[in-house]
Protein backbone atom coordinates (compact mmCIF):
# COMPACT_ATOMS: atom_id res chain seq x y z
CA UNK A 1 0.00 0.00 0.00
CA UNK A 2 1.31 3.47 -0.88
CA UNK A 3 2.16 5.93 1.88
CA UNK A 4 -0.45 8.34 0.49
CA UNK A 5 -3.15 5.68 0.96
CA UNK A 6 -2.13 5.14 4.58
CA UNK A 7 -2.21 8.86 5.24
CA UNK A 8 -5.71 9.09 3.88
CA UNK A 9 -7.13 6.11 5.74
CA UNK A 10 -5.27 6.32 9.03
CA UNK A 11 -4.47 2.59 8.81
CA UNK A 12 -1.30 1.28 10.44
CA UNK A 13 -0.78 -2.15 8.84
CA UNK A 14 2.25 -4.42 9.39
CA UNK A 15 5.33 -3.63 7.33
CA UNK A 16 8.52 -5.54 6.59
CA UNK A 17 11.65 -4.63 8.51
CA UNK A 18 15.10 -6.16 9.02
CA UNK A 19 16.02 -7.30 12.52
CA UNK A 20 19.53 -7.09 14.00
CA UNK A 21 20.60 -10.32 12.23
CA UNK A 22 19.27 -9.27 8.84
CA UNK A 23 16.08 -11.33 8.77
CA UNK A 24 12.76 -9.94 7.59
CA UNK A 25 10.13 -9.57 10.30
CA UNK A 26 6.70 -7.95 10.35
CA UNK A 27 6.39 -4.83 12.49
CA UNK A 28 3.71 -2.22 13.04
CA UNK A 29 3.82 1.35 11.78
CA UNK A 30 3.82 3.49 14.92
CA UNK A 31 3.86 6.89 13.30
CA UNK A 32 3.26 8.56 9.96
CA UNK A 33 3.77 12.30 9.86
CA UNK A 34 3.98 14.86 7.10
CA UNK A 35 7.42 16.06 6.06
CA UNK A 36 6.08 18.81 3.81
CA UNK A 37 7.55 19.37 0.37
CA UNK A 38 11.23 18.56 0.02
CA UNK A 39 13.77 18.34 -2.75
CA UNK A 40 13.53 14.70 -3.82
CA UNK A 41 15.50 12.18 -5.84
CA UNK A 42 14.62 8.99 -7.63
CA UNK A 43 17.01 6.12 -6.97
CA UNK A 44 17.06 3.26 -9.49
CA UNK A 45 18.72 -0.09 -8.88
CA UNK A 46 20.06 -2.77 -11.21
CA UNK A 47 17.13 -5.06 -10.33
CA UNK A 48 14.68 -2.47 -11.68
CA UNK A 49 13.53 -1.29 -8.26
CA UNK A 50 13.18 2.42 -7.74
CA UNK A 51 12.05 4.79 -5.04
CA UNK A 52 11.57 8.51 -4.51
CA UNK A 53 12.85 10.15 -1.34
CA UNK A 54 14.49 13.27 0.05
CA UNK A 55 18.26 13.75 -0.02
CA UNK A 56 18.73 12.88 3.65
CA UNK A 57 16.84 9.59 3.41
CA UNK A 58 19.30 6.79 4.20
CA UNK A 59 19.59 3.43 2.46
CA UNK A 60 21.31 0.42 4.01
CA UNK A 61 24.82 -0.39 2.81
CA UNK A 62 27.20 -3.00 4.20
CA UNK A 63 28.95 -0.25 6.14
CA UNK A 64 25.76 1.23 7.59
CA UNK A 65 23.12 3.78 6.68
CA UNK A 66 24.12 6.23 3.92
CA UNK A 67 22.02 9.28 2.88
CA UNK A 68 20.98 9.40 -0.75
CA UNK A 69 22.98 12.62 -1.08
CA UNK A 70 26.15 10.58 -0.34
CA UNK A 71 25.34 7.57 -2.52
CA UNK A 72 26.97 7.05 -5.92
CA UNK A 73 26.26 4.95 -8.96
CA UNK A 74 27.80 1.53 -8.32
CA UNK A 75 27.16 1.53 -4.57
CA UNK A 76 25.37 -1.53 -3.25
CA UNK A 77 22.30 -1.29 -1.05
CA UNK A 78 20.05 -3.79 0.73
CA UNK A 79 16.86 -5.21 -0.74
CA UNK A 80 14.94 -8.34 0.38
CA UNK A 81 16.10 -11.77 -0.87
CA UNK A 82 12.89 -13.24 0.48
CA UNK A 83 10.03 -12.31 2.78
CA UNK A 84 8.18 -14.65 5.15
CA UNK A 85 4.47 -15.38 5.07
CA UNK A 86 2.34 -12.98 7.14
CA UNK A 87 1.46 -14.01 10.68
CA UNK A 88 -2.27 -13.93 9.86
CA UNK A 89 -2.36 -16.24 6.83
CA UNK A 90 -5.86 -16.37 5.31
CA UNK A 91 -6.40 -19.03 2.61
CA UNK A 92 -8.62 -18.36 -0.38
CA UNK A 93 -10.61 -20.91 -2.35
CA UNK A 94 -8.36 -22.46 -5.00
CA UNK A 95 -10.98 -21.83 -7.71
CA UNK A 96 -11.00 -18.14 -6.80
CA UNK A 97 -7.22 -17.90 -7.10
CA UNK A 98 -7.26 -19.71 -10.44
CA UNK A 99 -10.01 -17.55 -11.91
CA UNK A 100 -8.44 -14.35 -10.56
CA UNK A 101 -5.07 -15.19 -12.13
CA UNK A 102 -6.61 -15.85 -15.54
CA UNK A 103 -8.85 -12.77 -15.44
CA UNK A 104 -5.87 -10.56 -14.56
CA UNK A 105 -3.88 -12.06 -17.41
CA UNK A 106 -6.34 -12.60 -20.26
CA UNK A 107 -9.69 -11.46 -18.94
CA UNK A 108 -11.89 -8.53 -19.90
CA UNK A 109 -14.31 -7.01 -17.44
CA UNK A 110 -15.44 -3.68 -18.84
CA UNK A 111 -18.57 -1.92 -17.61
CA UNK A 112 -21.72 -2.62 -19.65
CA UNK A 113 -20.02 -5.45 -21.55
CA UNK A 114 -20.03 -9.23 -20.97
CA UNK A 115 -17.25 -10.61 -18.80
CA UNK A 116 -14.90 -12.47 -21.13
CA UNK A 117 -11.79 -14.59 -21.10
CA UNK A 118 -9.76 -15.28 -24.26
CA UNK A 119 -7.11 -17.92 -24.88
CA UNK A 120 -5.68 -20.27 -27.49
CA UNK A 121 -4.79 -22.79 -24.77
CA UNK A 122 -7.47 -25.45 -24.27
CA UNK A 123 -6.06 -26.36 -20.85
CA UNK A 124 -6.42 -22.76 -19.69
CA UNK A 125 -9.93 -22.57 -21.11
CA UNK A 126 -10.85 -25.70 -19.15
CA UNK A 127 -9.36 -24.27 -15.96
CA UNK A 128 -11.42 -21.08 -16.27
CA UNK A 129 -14.56 -23.04 -17.09
CA UNK A 130 -14.14 -25.14 -13.96
CA UNK A 131 -13.23 -22.19 -11.72
CA UNK A 132 -16.27 -20.19 -12.88
CA UNK A 133 -18.54 -22.94 -11.54
CA UNK A 134 -17.43 -21.87 -8.05
CA UNK A 135 -19.65 -18.82 -8.62
CA UNK A 136 -22.45 -20.80 -10.21
CA UNK A 137 -21.43 -19.46 -13.64
CA UNK A 138 -21.46 -21.71 -16.71
CA UNK A 139 -18.99 -20.45 -19.29
CA UNK A 140 -20.25 -19.98 -22.85
CA UNK A 141 -17.75 -20.72 -25.58
CA UNK A 142 -17.29 -18.56 -28.70
CA UNK A 143 -14.76 -19.73 -31.28
CA UNK A 144 -13.22 -17.22 -33.66
CA UNK A 145 -11.43 -19.22 -36.33
CA UNK A 146 -10.07 -16.16 -38.15
CA UNK A 147 -8.46 -14.83 -34.98
CA UNK A 148 -7.42 -18.34 -33.89
CA UNK A 149 -8.66 -17.65 -30.38
CA UNK A 150 -11.49 -18.90 -28.22
CA UNK A 151 -13.48 -16.60 -25.97
CA UNK A 152 -15.41 -17.66 -22.89
CA UNK A 153 -18.32 -15.51 -21.80
CA UNK A 154 -19.10 -15.70 -18.09
CA UNK A 155 -22.78 -14.75 -17.86
CA UNK A 156 -24.71 -14.42 -14.62
CA UNK A 157 -26.62 -17.59 -13.64
CA UNK A 158 -29.76 -15.53 -13.05
CA UNK A 159 -31.63 -12.56 -14.48
CA UNK A 160 -29.94 -9.28 -13.64
CA UNK A 161 -32.11 -6.62 -12.06
CA UNK A 162 -31.44 -3.40 -10.19
CA UNK A 163 -29.05 -4.13 -7.33
CA UNK A 164 -28.29 -7.64 -8.55
CA UNK A 165 -25.03 -8.13 -10.41
CA UNK A 166 -23.13 -10.87 -12.13
CA UNK A 167 -21.42 -12.69 -9.21
CA UNK A 168 -18.06 -12.65 -10.97
CA UNK A 169 -18.37 -8.92 -11.67
CA UNK A 170 -19.29 -8.20 -8.06
CA UNK A 171 -16.41 -10.34 -6.85
CA UNK A 172 -13.87 -8.57 -9.08
CA UNK A 173 -15.30 -5.20 -8.12
CA UNK A 174 -14.78 -6.07 -4.47
CA UNK A 175 -11.07 -6.38 -5.23
CA UNK A 176 -11.03 -3.07 -7.06
CA UNK A 177 -10.01 -4.56 -10.41
CA UNK A 178 -13.36 -4.59 -12.24
CA UNK A 179 -13.14 -2.29 -15.25
CA UNK A 180 -9.35 -1.97 -15.10
CA UNK A 181 -7.45 -1.86 -18.37
CA UNK A 182 -4.39 -4.03 -18.86
CA UNK A 183 -2.00 -1.23 -17.86
CA UNK A 184 -3.97 -0.62 -14.64
CA UNK A 185 -4.13 -4.17 -13.32
CA UNK A 186 -2.68 -5.34 -10.02
CA UNK A 187 -2.76 -8.25 -7.59
CA UNK A 188 -5.53 -7.75 -4.98
CA UNK A 189 -4.49 -7.58 -1.32
CA UNK A 190 -6.13 -10.90 -0.22
CA UNK A 191 -3.69 -12.84 -2.43
CA UNK A 192 -0.77 -11.56 -0.35
CA UNK A 193 -2.37 -13.05 2.76
CA UNK A 194 -2.67 -16.52 1.22
CA UNK A 195 -0.31 -19.36 2.26
CA UNK A 196 2.75 -20.03 0.15
CA UNK A 197 1.29 -23.06 -1.66
CA UNK A 198 -1.60 -20.89 -2.84
CA UNK A 199 0.82 -18.13 -3.86
CA UNK A 200 2.51 -20.74 -6.06
CA UNK A 201 -0.87 -21.83 -7.49
CA UNK A 202 -1.81 -18.25 -8.33
CA UNK A 203 1.54 -17.54 -10.00
CA UNK A 204 1.41 -20.80 -11.98
CA UNK A 205 -1.90 -19.81 -13.55
CA UNK A 206 -0.94 -16.15 -13.99
CA UNK A 207 2.26 -17.23 -15.81
CA UNK A 208 0.15 -19.36 -18.15
CA UNK A 209 -1.32 -16.14 -19.56
CA UNK A 210 1.38 -13.53 -20.12
CA UNK A 211 4.36 -15.47 -18.83
CA UNK A 212 7.19 -16.89 -20.91
CA UNK A 213 9.09 -20.14 -20.37
CA UNK A 214 11.45 -21.10 -23.21
CA UNK A 215 14.87 -22.63 -23.73
CA UNK A 216 17.53 -20.85 -25.82
CA UNK A 217 19.56 -23.76 -27.19
CA UNK A 218 22.19 -21.51 -28.74
CA UNK A 219 22.93 -19.61 -25.54
CA UNK A 220 22.07 -22.57 -23.31
CA UNK A 221 19.90 -20.31 -21.20
CA UNK A 222 16.36 -20.50 -19.91
CA UNK A 223 13.99 -17.58 -20.48
CA UNK A 224 11.55 -17.29 -17.61
CA UNK A 225 9.73 -13.97 -17.35
CA UNK A 226 6.33 -12.33 -16.93
CA UNK A 227 5.30 -9.46 -19.19
CA UNK A 228 2.76 -6.71 -18.61
CA UNK A 229 2.11 -3.07 -19.43
CA UNK A 230 1.22 -2.54 -15.76
CA UNK A 231 4.22 -1.61 -13.63
CA UNK A 232 2.12 -2.11 -10.50
CA UNK A 233 1.21 -5.66 -11.53
CA UNK A 234 4.79 -6.77 -12.16
CA UNK A 235 5.87 -5.18 -8.86
CA UNK A 236 3.14 -7.20 -7.15
CA UNK A 237 4.26 -10.40 -8.89
CA UNK A 238 7.83 -9.69 -7.81
CA UNK A 239 6.70 -9.42 -4.20
CA UNK A 240 4.82 -12.72 -4.41
CA UNK A 241 7.90 -14.44 -5.84
CA UNK A 242 9.92 -13.17 -2.86
CA UNK A 243 7.52 -15.12 -0.63
CA UNK A 244 8.86 -18.21 -2.40
CA UNK A 245 12.50 -17.10 -2.20
CA UNK A 246 12.76 -16.30 -5.92
CA UNK A 247 14.54 -13.01 -6.80
CA UNK A 248 13.88 -11.20 -10.07
CA UNK A 249 15.05 -8.36 -12.27
CA UNK A 250 12.75 -5.91 -14.02
CA UNK A 251 13.26 -4.42 -17.48
CA UNK A 252 11.32 -1.81 -19.45
CA UNK A 253 10.70 -2.90 -23.04
CA UNK A 254 9.73 -0.28 -25.65
CA UNK A 255 6.88 -1.31 -27.98
CA UNK A 256 6.90 1.44 -30.58
CA UNK A 257 3.63 3.36 -30.64
CA UNK A 258 2.17 1.07 -27.98
CA UNK A 259 2.64 1.35 -24.25
CA UNK A 260 5.98 0.18 -22.91
CA UNK A 261 5.95 -3.30 -21.41
CA UNK A 262 7.65 -4.52 -18.25
CA UNK A 263 9.45 -7.86 -18.23
CA UNK A 264 9.98 -9.43 -14.82
CA UNK A 265 12.76 -11.99 -15.27
CA UNK A 266 13.73 -14.92 -13.08
CA UNK A 267 17.50 -14.95 -13.57
CA UNK A 268 20.14 -17.61 -12.99
CA UNK A 269 19.93 -21.39 -13.36
CA UNK A 270 19.36 -21.95 -9.63
CA UNK A 271 16.51 -19.44 -9.39
CA UNK A 272 14.90 -20.80 -12.56
CA UNK A 273 15.06 -24.36 -11.22
CA UNK A 274 13.41 -23.19 -8.03
CA UNK A 275 10.67 -21.41 -9.99
CA UNK A 276 9.95 -24.45 -12.16
CA UNK A 277 9.79 -26.82 -9.20
CA UNK A 278 7.98 -24.60 -6.67
CA UNK A 279 5.66 -22.64 -9.00
CA UNK A 280 5.75 -24.98 -12.02
CA UNK A 281 3.72 -24.22 -15.14
CA UNK A 282 0.18 -24.72 -16.41
CA UNK A 283 -1.30 -25.30 -19.83
CA UNK A 284 0.94 -25.48 -22.89
CA UNK A 285 3.75 -23.86 -20.92
CA UNK A 286 3.94 -27.02 -18.79
CA UNK A 287 5.69 -28.82 -21.63
CA UNK A 288 8.09 -25.92 -22.26
CA UNK A 289 8.86 -25.92 -18.53
CA UNK A 290 9.81 -29.60 -18.66
CA UNK A 291 12.29 -28.84 -21.48
CA UNK A 292 13.85 -25.93 -19.60
CA UNK A 293 14.04 -27.86 -16.34
CA UNK A 294 15.66 -30.84 -18.07
CA UNK A 295 18.30 -28.65 -19.70
CA UNK A 296 19.01 -26.77 -16.48
CA UNK A 297 19.87 -29.96 -14.61
CA UNK A 298 23.31 -30.05 -16.21
CA UNK A 299 24.11 -26.38 -15.58
CA UNK A 300 25.82 -25.28 -12.38
CA UNK A 301 24.35 -22.28 -10.58
CA UNK A 302 26.40 -19.10 -10.89
CA UNK A 303 27.17 -18.10 -7.31
CA UNK A 304 28.19 -14.62 -8.44
CA UNK A 305 24.58 -13.54 -8.92
CA UNK A 306 24.21 -13.28 -5.13
CA UNK A 307 27.35 -11.82 -3.58
CA UNK A 308 28.23 -9.78 -0.51
CA UNK A 309 29.93 -6.39 -1.21
CA UNK A 310 33.72 -6.63 -1.34
CA UNK A 311 34.00 -4.29 1.66
CA UNK A 312 33.30 -7.37 3.79
CA UNK A 313 36.93 -8.38 3.26
CA UNK A 314 37.93 -5.44 5.50
CA UNK A 315 36.14 -7.21 8.33
CA UNK A 316 37.77 -10.53 7.44
CA UNK A 317 41.25 -8.99 7.46
CA UNK A 318 40.56 -7.39 10.85
CA UNK A 319 39.48 -10.77 12.26
CA UNK A 320 42.68 -12.33 10.89
CA UNK A 321 44.76 -9.68 12.70
CA UNK A 322 42.78 -10.27 15.89
CA UNK A 323 43.45 -14.02 15.70
CA UNK A 324 47.04 -13.75 14.49
CA UNK A 325 46.38 -15.69 11.27
CA UNK A 326 48.37 -14.81 8.15
CA UNK A 327 46.70 -14.18 4.81
CA UNK A 328 48.53 -17.17 3.33
CA UNK A 329 47.33 -19.47 6.12
CA UNK A 330 43.79 -18.18 5.59
CA UNK A 331 44.00 -18.91 1.85
CA UNK A 332 45.20 -22.45 2.60
CA UNK A 333 42.29 -22.97 5.02
CA UNK A 334 39.88 -21.69 2.37
CA UNK A 335 41.32 -24.10 -0.20
CA UNK A 336 42.24 -21.29 -2.61
CA UNK A 337 45.50 -20.12 -4.14
CA UNK A 338 47.19 -17.28 -2.28
CA UNK A 339 47.49 -14.33 -4.67
CA UNK A 340 48.32 -11.37 -2.48
CA UNK A 341 45.98 -8.39 -2.44
CA UNK A 342 44.07 -9.70 -5.47
CA UNK A 343 42.40 -12.17 -3.11
CA UNK A 344 40.45 -9.32 -1.49
CA UNK A 345 39.12 -7.60 -4.62
CA UNK A 346 36.15 -9.71 -5.86
CA UNK A 347 32.85 -9.61 -4.01
CA UNK A 348 32.56 -13.03 -2.33
CA UNK A 349 29.70 -15.41 -2.93
CA UNK A 350 27.66 -16.42 0.09
CA UNK A 351 29.21 -19.90 0.09
CA UNK A 352 32.75 -18.51 0.00
CA UNK A 353 32.04 -16.08 2.83
CA UNK A 354 30.39 -18.91 4.75
CA UNK A 355 33.68 -20.84 4.63
CA UNK A 356 35.50 -17.76 5.91
CA UNK A 357 32.98 -17.34 8.74
CA UNK A 358 33.49 -20.97 9.77
CA UNK A 359 37.29 -20.65 9.77
CA UNK A 360 37.14 -17.49 11.88
CA UNK A 361 34.18 -18.69 13.98
CA UNK A 362 32.53 -15.30 13.44
CA UNK A 363 28.78 -14.99 13.96
CA UNK A 364 28.53 -11.60 12.25
CA UNK A 365 30.08 -12.93 9.05
CA UNK A 366 27.90 -16.03 9.28
CA UNK A 367 24.77 -13.85 9.48
CA UNK A 368 25.78 -12.14 6.23
CA UNK A 369 25.64 -15.52 4.49
CA UNK A 370 22.23 -16.57 5.82
CA UNK A 371 20.27 -13.33 6.12
CA UNK A 372 17.36 -12.08 4.00
CA UNK A 373 19.38 -9.35 2.27
CA UNK A 374 20.27 -9.21 -1.41
CA UNK A 375 22.84 -6.54 -2.25
CA UNK A 376 21.55 -4.59 -5.25
CA UNK A 377 23.51 -1.97 -7.19
CA UNK A 378 22.64 1.72 -7.68
CA UNK A 379 22.48 2.55 -11.39
CA UNK A 380 20.93 6.03 -11.35
CA UNK A 381 20.22 8.90 -8.95
CA UNK A 382 18.20 11.73 -10.46
CA UNK A 383 16.72 14.88 -8.95
CA UNK A 384 12.97 15.26 -9.52
CA UNK A 385 12.31 18.59 -7.80
CA UNK A 386 10.12 19.19 -4.78
CA UNK A 387 7.74 16.41 -3.80
CA UNK A 388 5.35 15.67 -0.92
CA UNK A 389 7.16 13.43 1.55
CA UNK A 390 6.18 11.64 4.75
CA UNK A 391 8.11 10.30 7.70
CA UNK A 392 7.45 6.68 8.69
CA UNK A 393 8.21 5.26 12.15
CA UNK A 394 8.18 1.55 12.98
CA UNK A 395 7.77 -0.18 16.35
CA UNK A 396 11.03 -1.68 17.60
CA UNK A 397 13.10 -1.09 14.46
CA UNK A 398 15.10 1.59 12.70
CA UNK A 399 14.19 0.49 9.17
CA UNK A 400 11.34 -0.32 6.83
CA UNK A 401 11.10 -1.80 3.32
CA UNK A 402 9.76 0.85 0.92
CA UNK A 403 9.24 -0.06 -2.75
CA UNK A 404 11.33 -3.16 -2.14
CA UNK A 405 14.34 -1.23 -0.73
CA UNK A 406 15.49 -1.10 2.90
CA UNK A 407 15.15 2.49 4.15
CA UNK A 408 15.99 3.96 7.51
CA UNK A 409 12.78 4.63 9.42
CA UNK A 410 11.92 8.21 10.45
CA UNK A 411 13.28 9.43 7.12
CA UNK A 412 11.25 10.94 4.31
CA UNK A 413 9.70 8.79 1.61
CA UNK A 414 7.47 9.84 -1.27
CA UNK A 415 3.70 9.45 -0.91
CA UNK A 416 3.68 6.98 -3.81
CA UNK A 417 6.22 4.57 -2.29
CA UNK A 418 4.76 1.28 -1.04
CA UNK A 419 5.67 0.23 2.49
CA UNK A 420 3.26 -2.62 3.25
CA UNK A 421 3.03 -6.40 2.59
Amino acid sequence: MAVADLVGTGERPPVWSLNERGHMVARAVSGLTGGGRREAFIVRLASGREMEASADTSLMTLGGWVPISNLHVGDRVAIPRRVPAPSDVRPMADDELVLLAHMIGDGSCVKSQPIRYASIDEINLSAVTKAALHFGVTAKRDDYAAARVTTLRLPAPYHLTHGRRNPVAAWLDGFGIFGKRSYEKFVPAPVFAAPNQQIALFLMHLWSTDGCITWDAKQRLGNVYYASTSRRLVDDVRQLLLRLGIPTRLYRVAQGRYRDAWHLRVFGAGNQRRFLTVVDAHGLKFFAAREVLSNLQGIASNENVDTVPSEVWDTVRQRLRDQGMSHRAFADSMGIKFCGNAMWKPSPSRSRLHRAAAILDDRGLHDLTTNDVLWDRVVEITGIGEQDVYRVEVDGADNVVANGISVRASHDVNTGDAITR
